[in-house]
């Protein structure tokens, strides 16, 4: 026979919560081990003579519960080299929130029979006092694991051994983050034993409870925490028959517009530097996503999951540097990597007879300066600046002379502002980004001069040109000694 490791649960109270073959074991052994003997079952088998050997002042000498656990299995693992069988028990279940078992499960095997007997649950005391049918949905998280567990308010969250106040501290704002602060919740301590309590307190009054290690804390179901899978369910239930008569009309090309328009909105908001306003507009755009996503689901096309996995898989793919063995060290390593990633997925023969891939819809300035940037890949570029400048003055040139003669002015104009993106991309600068500061500049000193002819009663309607460009220049030398806020 080898070597055993026997773990046992001592369940949520008592000895009457332990089964037959768990009693008998550890009145067979001749010491047994605990997490802690805090715990009312450890009392009862001490009455009934059982030995037990505590890992409770490790907790004390110890900084950090990962260093516990740390000492507690090497304490368990050299007990195992000077004997065959060795007898653990923690609270509980061994399998639910027990970091020492885990551990101990990867180190040990298989050179160690790992053998665990479980006690009655905490988990069926706490169906029983809420009368909590799992199969409606539940979720089981430890204390430490609730920031990042994606919880969606549909179902019952279970928080086992919330052992102190500080605790409940920290479980209360991590689930804040997504339950509204007066979200039920419950507080349920020392159940199967005569001393069992059921507390409903709301979410932002949860640390003002009494905790012990037998205490944990249940939230319902709760319908006003937002999850993108109520978003799609949303979105699905407005384009379903009993739905919306305007968002079942919609179509691919039809929301055209709206998701253009839900993109500027987001730009101004990062512009205006407003994050109030550009919560609520990136909310908009994430709507344009998932409705276009819920009609391709109608069509049987793809869905919204189809959508997150593939931009998943990408990210993952193209950053091999951070998820695989790739090297960037610098943003311009990153980006060829990127590219090179990109052209390696595409590779298409038809595809690659286009030099040009971008998306034909962007803005004039963004689809110039992206163009420029791809011919210049070939070698096909000015040597530096100047280059783009002369050319400037030349467009200019040809321009005046379309206009002199009355035709080829359209195709002339758009060659001097090509020449001028070009100037831009030159100077490491976005061209799109350079006109709309100008643009906003220009409308906060139009503003001001409206406000500067008011002060005096006189408005812009009916004014000279002369006249307008006296408080427009009124309006510079304000904006230049600060006295202007920007728009």
């Amino acid at each position: 026979m080898g070597k055993r490791l026997h773990i046992i649960g001592l369940g949520p109270a008592g000895l009457d919560k332990l089964s037959v073959g768990s009693y008998r074991r550890l009145l067979q052994a001749d010491k047994v081990f605990a997490r802690t003997l805090k715990h009312p079952c450890i009392e009862d088998l001490r009455k009934e003579g059982v030995n037990f050997v505590s890992f409770d002042p490790v907790y004390e000498e110890e900084d950090s519960f990962e260093a516990v656990y740390e000492r507690i299995v090497a304490g368990l693992q050299a007990e195992l080299e000077e004997g065959r069988e060795v007898v653990y028990v923690v609270p509980g279940h061994p399998y639910v929130a027990e970091r020492t078992v885990r551990m101990l499960a990867e180190r040990l095997s298989p050179e160690v029979e790992i053998i665990a007997e479980a006690a009655v649950s905490f988990l069926d005391e706490i169906f029983t006092s809420l009368k909590l049918d799992p199969t409606e949905g539940l979720v089981i998280k430890d204390y430490d694991g609730l920031r990042d567990a994606g919880l969606t308010g549909e179902d019952w969250v279970i928080i086992p051994q919330v052992y102190d106040a500080l605790v409940a501290s920290n479980v209360k704002l991590d689930l804040m983050l997504t339950y509204p602060d007066d979200a039920l919740a419950f507080v349920v301590k020392g159940l199967g034993t005569d001393q069992a309590q059921t507390r409903e307190v709301p979410l932002y009054e949860l640390d003002h409870e009494e905790y012990d290690y037998l205490t944990s804390v249940v939230l319902p179901p709760e319908e006003r925490v937002a999850s993108f899978r109520k978003l799609t369910e949303i979105m699905e239930k407005l384009r379903s028959p009993g739905g919306c008569p305007w968002d079942r009309e919609q179509t691919h090309v039809s929301l055209k517009p709206y998701l253009i328009e839900e993109s500027y909105e987001v730009l101004e908001a990062i512009e205006n530097q407003d994050m109030y306003n550009l919560c609520e507009e990136l909310g908009d755009l994430l709507l344009q996503v998932v409705f276009h996503a819920q009609i391709a689901h109608e069509a049987n096309v793809f869905t919204v999951n189809d959508v997150l996995r593939e931009i998943t898989e990408k990210l993952v793919r193209r950053h091999p540097h951070v998820f695989a063995n790739g090297k960037a060290n610098t943003s311009g390593e990153v980006v060829r990597a990127w590219e090179e990633i990109k052209k390696e997925e595409k590779k298409d023969p038809e595809r690659e007879k286009d030099y040009f891939k971008e998306p034909k819809g962007l803005p004039s300035l963004m689809l110039a300066q992206a163009t420029q940037g791809r011919a210049a890949k070939f070698g096909f570029d000015w040597p530096d600046w100047q280059g783009p400048w002369q050319k400037i003055h030349e467009e200019l040139g040809e321009l005046q002379g379309a206009m002199a003669e009355g035709d080829g002015i359209k195709e002339e104009l758009g060659d001097v502002l090509f020449a001028v993106v070009n100037l831009a991309r030159f100077l490491n600068l976005d061209a799109e980004e350079a006109l709309r500061a100008s643009v906003h500049k220009f409308q906060s000193r139009f503003r001001k001069m409206s406000e500067l002819a008011a002060r005096e009663g006189r408005k812009l309607e009916g004014m000279t040109l002369g006249e307008m460009n006296l408080y427009w220049e009124l309006a510079k030398t304000h904006e230049k000694s600060g006295k202007v806020a920007w728009a």
